[in-house]
């Protein structure tokens, strides 16, 4: 079990890495290519669709072949993505990879996504946030290695990087072996939930199924969005130098990273909901803050800040919604992957094509009207399960 646990957190920090290297090499990419921010955007965009479609590809390679094989092969399609960038082709050639490295990042991550919420039942929260540390550390590790790589002249080893780490993985998983039955790994369980909702009848349930998917779409796209125009952000709305405004997204990683090292004891303390109330809470308001910024120290603040505010968010309400759909794992953590990954692919589209056309101040408001969304969705389901609970105690 411990190999397999090693095994899954590498991947999600592969999944990290790729999830942030075209935003920390944004400017000298587009500068390579003559070409504005939105066409980061499209990149961007169409990694995004890669994911999407890897989901289900996914789900149905995972019925017909032994998981880890799916998992190497979903890190050998990074590693072939990263490969290919690497030499800086033509754009023709950049957007196919670009689907390539979004099947693979997905496939990993749903993978390793159902394997652990369908064996480590009570102990769900744990161990994802345990995964989102590791996905954390590959995407705060990577914009600092490739801050280094900038100063130096060297960008495009960035891509070799993440190379090497696919090509490891995809070795490693054909040494690891799953366990085929639910376990209980060490003594430490998730708090105490109380019992899932009643839910009158489908239409009900569908309801709060599409507004915890309306939270992830929302999250994934702020998160995606922050990877990939921070430190564009930083560069030029805030002055700041290129090679110290790519820190901005190891700033906000090095916060996220902290912030799901401490879930592991909050998941024991803090029902979900509760955590989320303080966790979507805090990213609005921070949100609310940055457009009204106007140093790089205090964008370097708040960008900390809103790290910690988001670190756990995205695992968190995956398991909320498996525990509030019981009997619906694979099902549940499919749609919240591939909502995720629209969210990825529409929210950095809509970042990229405003970064062309408003001032900085403006995309932060953007990125506010993201965390207010949240902060709406939340409040959504919150009501809609009194309401349920009070239609249970009242008397027919």
């Amino acid at each position: 079990m411990r190999r397999f646990a090693w095994a899954a957190y590498g991947m999600y920090g592969l999944g990290g890495a790729t999830a942030v290297i075209l935003g920390a090499i944004m400017p000298e990419f587009l500068h390579f290519y003559h070409a504005s921010y939105a066409l980061g955007g499209r990149i961007v965009f169409t990694q995004a669709m890669g994911f999407l479609i890897g989901v289900p590809l996914a789900a149905r390679a995972m019925t017909r072949y032994p998981a880890r094989l799916v998992l190497s092969v979903a890190a050998l399609s990074v590693t072939v993505a990263q490969l290919v960038w690497f030499f800086l082709p033509p754009l023709a050639v950049i957007y196919p990879m670009a689907v390539c490295n979004g099947i693979g990042a997905s496939a990993l991550e749903t993978v390793v996504a159902f394997v652990v919420l369908e064996l480590l039942v009570g102990q769900r929260a744990i161990f994802m946030s345990r995964l989102e540390v590791s996905f954390g550390s590959g995407a705060l590790i990577l914009p600092a290695v490739t801050g280094g790589l900038i100063a130096l002249g060297h960008w495009r080893f960035a891509f070799l990087v993440v190379a090497a780490l696919g090509l490891f993985l995809a070795l490693f998983w054909q040494t690891v072996e799953i366990p085929s039955q639910p376990v209980s790994e060490g003594r430490h369980h998730d708090a105490a939930m109380i019992p899932p909702p009643q839910f009158p009848g489908r239409r009900a349930k569908h309801s709060v199924l599409v507004i915890f998917l309306f939270m992830t779409f929302v999250y994934v796209g702020l998160e995606g969005s922050v990877n990939s125009f921070m430190p564009a952000i930083f560069a030029h709305g805030l002055n700041t130098p290129p090679d110290l405004a790519v820190f901005s997204a190891s700033t906000f990683w090095a916060a996220m990273v902290l912030g799901r090292l401490g879930i592991s004891w909050a998941a024991r303390h803090l029902r979900y909901d509760h955590y989320l109330w303080i966790s979507v809470s805090l990213t609005a308001a921070l949100l609310l803050l940055f457009p009204h910024v106007s140093q790089p120290e205090e964008g370097f603040f708040l960008i900390f800040g809103l790290g910690i505010g988001m670190s756990a968010i995205y695992s968190v309400v995956m398991v909320y919604a498996n525990h509030t759909f019981p009997g619906m794992t694979r099902i549940i953590t499919s749609l919240v992957t591939a909502f995720a990954g629209a969210g990825g692919a529409v929210f950095p589209a809509i970042v990229g094509y405003a970064m062309d056309r408003l001032p900085t101040a403006g995309v932060l408001w953007v990125f506010f009207a993201l965390g207010a969304s949240l902060w709406l969705a939340l409040l959504s389901i919150s009501l809609s399960f009194r309401y349920f609970q009070a239609r249970v105690r009242t008397p027919s």
